[in-house]
């Protein structure tokens, strides 16, 4: 529409591309993309459930633990080197973990 002033045209794009944002959200949120791997980019999430056996001790509820390249702080009670334990939750960068019996 050439004839049409450019603050009129500038106005209707707005409103499109509002509109356009508005109908998208609401398709995606009844029809969401299901993902063959969902912990792709989730790397912490995907050690949830792993045993692994403690290389430093946890002192006063907070310790390290080497989980194949990466050293993770964690969180349980107190015990030594040599415990085995289970991740059960992630919490930003810090391991939740639970001694394994």
């Amino acid at each position: 529409m050439p004839e049409m002033q450019w603050e009129y045209q500038v106005f209707v794009f707005a409103l499109l591309s509002v509109a356009s944002i508005v109908v998208w959200k609401i398709y995606y949120k009844n029809n969401p993309l299901i993902s063959d791997e969902p912990l792709l980019n989730r790397r912490g999430e995907q050690y949830v459930g792993r045993i692994i056996t403690l290389q430093v001790p946890i002192v006063d509820g907070q310790g390290k633990v080497k989980v194949d390249d990466s050293t993770w702080k964690i969180e349980g009670e107190d015990c030594p080197a040599g415990t085995k334990v289970k991740i059960v939750s992630l919490n930003n960068v810090v391991f939740k973990v639970e001694i394994v019996q």
